[in-house]
Order: structure tokens, then sequence, then C-alpha cells
């Protein structure tokens, strides 16, 4: 997801207002909150020093996984994280392509996540304090200032533009949306766009907008049902629009899906501004395990100086890897008896834990609770309330696929002989969808290669790179050639011949990857409830004064599914839920989500 491309040229006035995503549904100011835990140099939260060492499963490697984890340890908890596959970062996925041990001739390629909004500043403030956003760069989006030239194919047509000098009937199509329909009431786009901009915060204004959508049951409309019912677009420019999209792909592919969750995008400015990671995004959560603390300029409870997740969680279980959580039943003191299956030994062994932080996609927690046979049914199904597990079952999740090259050289910074670069980032109707194209040399990293992805697709269009697994990967990347080699037929391309060698094509479809099942949430209409539940569910048991141990976390429970702010942002619900369990709590001077809960609570429908 990204913008509109003329919504780029505004990019820098978004950021000078300071738009924060601050998400409609539960506009809680996550960046405030660990700023402020920054400036007085403590945790999130404080337990009761009699909790101190108390052992809590966190479920998933991932970024949410990492987060929980590395705050749960600076309050003094012992985090245990185990994760069911071979690597570190769930859905940030970074590998190295090329020349492994040849830094000028290897690159890095974002399987999962590679675009990372500055509006997420939740999300930034870890980036931040592991040093990343020092080794970054603008992400090159169609149509942004850093991208020199963007190309859209279209109904076997391609119109070129440089940077974000847009063709005249795509202007048309961004004032359409922007100035014409997304100001219309309720949305008031302005308005909620001034409430999320630092300086003047309005929390209560965002809860009045968005309420209001929401009960004239916006809910209820698809993204293409509001273009035609809502915005009266005709049918050629709902076209045009789902292909040129926001501008990273298009948005047909996405026109099935809910109205509202396109709003919280747009409305919190998770659509522009992107920055790529340089030393590749799985090195967040890989820092947050393997860095103490002290080193990262935090304080900690308990722990001696020097301690890390890894540390602590290593003394428990060992190494994490291929450690697939099967079972999770609730004991009678409140704590928790856990099966885990060793992938690599086929060995299950079960461990006690105080409580759980779940953070990997909730399918996969709805496919394991029948693992075990009917006898254990019914300590999974207590772990969630009915209407929960079926906020679960109903969870509607997006397909993706991605297929990656590296390159000689940035060659698209050439021109060709019709005087255009020799390659633009592409948009296109047919097979490859979109394609983008990365220079790592700016790297202050171990990586400073180039390469492009060939193709990345959603939904329909990834589920055709499935086909044959048992063909080698060249055949999809042939195939992705020959059409750009097609699409740029004029400035004689012959995209083969800038390949890097050895090893240079990676690929991958979210849709086989076994601990996830696809790449991210993206809600149908009407699913806006089952949502609510999810989100929710932290708070379980807390009004009752017994707040429960088992807790969901992760961005396809959080209201923005497929970006990183949502896994981090309910982490720290995870976290807040954890001292409160632990009989403590927020600060008094640094109020947390459970303080603001009443206030600012999702509204029921």
């Amino acid at each position: 997801m990204s913008a509109v491309p003329s919504r780029v040229r505004n990019a820098s006035r978004l950021l000078t207002l300071g738009v924060t995503a601050l998400i409609p549904d539960f506009p809680f100011h996550y960046a405030n909150y660990l700023q402020k835990a920054r400036v007085s140099n403590s945790a999130l939260a404080h337990i009761d020093p009699c909790a101190y060492g108390k052992q809590v499963l966190i479920v998933g490697a991932g970024v949410a996984g990492l987060v929980a984890a590395y705050e749960a340890m600076r309050m003094g908890l012992r985090p245990v994280v185990v994760e069911a596959s071979d690597r570190m970062g769930g859905r940030l996925y970074s590998r190295v392509v090329g020349d492994v041990g040849d830094p000028e001739n290897s690159v890095i390629c974002e399987l999962g996540a590679m675009r990372f909004p500055k509006s997420g500043k939740a999300l930034m403030h870890y980036f931040d304090k592991v040093g990343m956003t020092a080794n970054s760069t603008d992400f090159p989006n169609p149509g942004a200032p850093v991208t020199a030239s963007t190309v859209v194919d279209y109904n076997n047509q391609q119109t070129y533009y440089e940077g974000d000098d847009l063709p005249a009937n795509y202007e048309d199509i961004e004032h359409k949306f922007f100035d014409v329909f997304l100001e219309i009431d309720p949305i008031r786009f302005t308005e909620m766009e001034q409430a999320m901009s630092e300086g003047r915060i309005d929390q209560a204004l965002i809860k009045s907008i968005w309420n209001a959508i929401l009960e004239e049951g916006w809910d209820n409309l698809s993204f293409f049902s509001a273009m035609v019912e809502k915005a009266g677009w005709s049918r050629a420019d709902i076209d045009l629009f789902g292909q040129i999209g926001f501008g990273t792909g298009g948005w047909n592919t996405d026109y099935p899906n809910c109205f509202l969750e396109v709003l919280r995008v747009l409305y919190t400015g998770l659509d522009t501004n992107h920055l790529l990671m340089y030393d590749g995004s799985a090195e967040l959560p890989r820092r947050l395990w393997s860095q103490s603390p002290q080193a990262l300029g935090d304080s900690m409870a308990h722990w001696p100086a020097g301690a890390t997740v890894k540390s602590l969680s290593e003394e428990v279980i060992g190494s994490p890897f291929n450690q697939e959580v099967r079972q999770v039943e609730r004991q009678a003191d409140g704590s928790f008896k856990v099966l885990i299956h060793n992938n690599v030994s086929g060995l299950d062994t079960c461990h006690s834990f105080e409580s759980v932080v779940y953070t990997p996609h909730v399918r996969i927690l709805d496919k394991f609770r029948y693992m075990s046979g009917k006898d254990r049914l019914a300590a999974m199904d207590s772990l969630l309330s009915r209407p929960t597990w079926e906020a679960v079952m109903y969870t509607h999740y997006m397909q993706s696929a991605k297929i990656f090259a590296a390159t000689q050289t940035s060659f698209w910074k050439e021109t060709g002989p019709d005087g255009h670069y020799k390659m633009s980032v592409t948009l296109s109707d047919r097979i490859t969808r979109g394609t983008y194209l990365l220079d790592y040399s700016g790297s202050t990293g171990a990586h400073k290669g180039s390469g492009l992805f060939l193709s990345y697709t959603w939904n329909d269009d990834s589920l055709k790179f499935l086909g044959d697994r048992s063909a080698p990967l060249p055949t999809h990347v042939d195939l992705c050639t020959s059409l750009l080699d097609e699409v740029y037929r004029d400035s004689d391309l012959n995209l083969a011949s800038h390949f890097a060698s050895p090893d240079p094509f990676v690929e991958i479809n979210w849709e086989e990857q076994p601990f996830f099942l696809c790449a991210f949430k993206m809600n149908l209409p009407g699913q806006y409830e089952y949502q609510r539940r999810l989100f929710s569910q932290f708070m379980s048991g807390v009004d009752e004064g017994s707040p429960d141990g088992f807790i969901l976390a992760g961005d396809d429970v959080s209201w923005t599914g497929g970006w990183a702010e949502g896994a981090v942002t309910t982490a720290l619900n995870a976290v807040n839920k954890l001292a409160v369990r632990f009989a403590g709590g927020a600060y008094d001077q640094n109020p947390g989500p459970i303080d603001q809960w009443e206030q600012l609570k999702p509204m029921p429908l």
C-alpha cells in the first residue's frame, strides 16, 4: 500500500504537520507513551518485585514478539521466546542475494515488509533505538521524488513520467479521490489529518469522525462499492485508479476488501514517506534479541547489567528456533502448560509459564487447537471466549508473492535509445504487477549492491505464481523477464543480461509458508466487529480484576494489517497487560493503553 503519486508530492507537508499513526478505532498515542518512558529512563510499566523473574512465553520471533520480550525483560520478567521456523524476523524477512562475500556485489532482498512509513512512530522508536534509521533512505515508490522515473503499463500501453511530474489524467484521478471524495461528510479527511498532527492531537475529534463513519454503515462497503455508490465514479475511472492505485502497485486486487481498511491507512499517513532499511528489516528483531537494554540506552529492573532477551530465554529453552507451540492449557492456578514440538527432532516437551503472549497469525492458532485430539480441544477453547474464537476463524488474509533478482549494476540509471531511463519502477496490469528498483550503494552496511523485484503481487495475482512447485525458480524469472523486455521494447532492455551471479534469484509465496498461510490480514466488508474482538482481547479479565495471562498480539490483531506499526503497538498492549497481571501497571506520569481504554476504546457495532 502507498499513495496516489501526487499524494507523494505532499509528503513533506505531512512531515511538517507531524501526522502520526493514531489508529482512529483506538487513537492511543503509542509513540508519546514510548517517548515519555525514554525521557524518564524508565520501563513502560512496573510490576510487583515479588513477580521479578516470572517466566512469560513469547510465541513468535517477529517484531511483535521481540518488542514484547524486550519490554517485558525491562520490567523484570523473564521472556522465553520460541519460533516455529529456523529464522528470526517473521514477516521482516531479509535475505542476502548475489555474491555474499563481496559487499559491492551483494544486496538485501526484503521478502516480507520492505517500506516503513515515518508516521508509524512507535515502530520508528525501535528503529532509532537499535541504530537502524541512520542507515536508511527514502523508498523508491512509484512517483516519489526519489524515484527517477515510473512507467505504467496499462492496456498494453506504456505511460512514462519522471519523478512526480504526473500525466494530466493521473492528476485528475488524484484530485477526484483526495480533494473531492475524501472530503465529503462523514469522511472529512483534512479534519482527521489535522487531528492526527503533532501539536494539535485531538483524540476526541478523531473518535467523533470515525464513529460517525461506523454509525453510517461504511463497514458494509467494499473499496469497490464505495467508489461506485459513494464517489459515483465511472468504470473507466475505477479501472485506471485500480491500476495506478496509491503508487505502489495498484489497488484493484484490494477492491473486494472493506473500505475502512483503506481509510485507516490514508488518515494515518501510512501510505507515504516510506523508508528502506539498508541493514535489512530483520535486523530490528535480531538486535532486540541480542543487545542489552543498557547498550541501547535503556534502564532495566531486576536483571544484571548485560542481560539480553537471548541470554534469559536460552537459559530456559535453548535455541528458540524450530520450536512450534502445539498446545496451551490454562491451569487451575492461572498459569499455562505448553506443549512445544521440535520441528527438527520431532520431540515434544512440556513447559509451564505464568503468561503467554501469542504473536503469529491467529489462523495458525485456530489450526493447532485441533492438533492434540478432542480430549484437549476443550482446554484450548477455554483460552478465548466464543465470540473471539469466531473472530479468529473468520479473519481474512491477503496472499502475496515476490520474485527478486540481484543485478550487476543499477543499470536503470542509464538512458536508452528512446531518451528515457533504460528501466523504471513499473506498474503493470499484467502478471508482474509491481516492479521495484533498489540501489544499496548508499548503505554504510555490509551489502552495497543492486537488484530489482521483478514482480510483487497480491491476492489472485500472487496465486498465478504457485503452479508446479517442482519447477525451478528460473521459470518464473523467465516469465517476468520476457514480459518486462516487451514493456521496454523501445529501450532495448535485454533484462537478463543485467542479472548478477552467482545465485541472483529468490522467490517467495506467502500462501505456501506453513507458519503464516498468507501475508497479512485485510478485513472484508462487515468484519469490523471481528477485528474489534481480536484487538480488545488484551483487555480480557481486566475489568473483573483477574487479568487473563493469555494475550494476543501481532499485526493481524491490530487495525492495520500488513504494517509493522500494528505489530509493535499490539505488542505494547500485551506488555501493559503483563504489568497489570503481575500487580503493577503504568507509572503515574505515563498512562498506558489500559489506563485510557474507557476513553478511547473501539465502538462496538
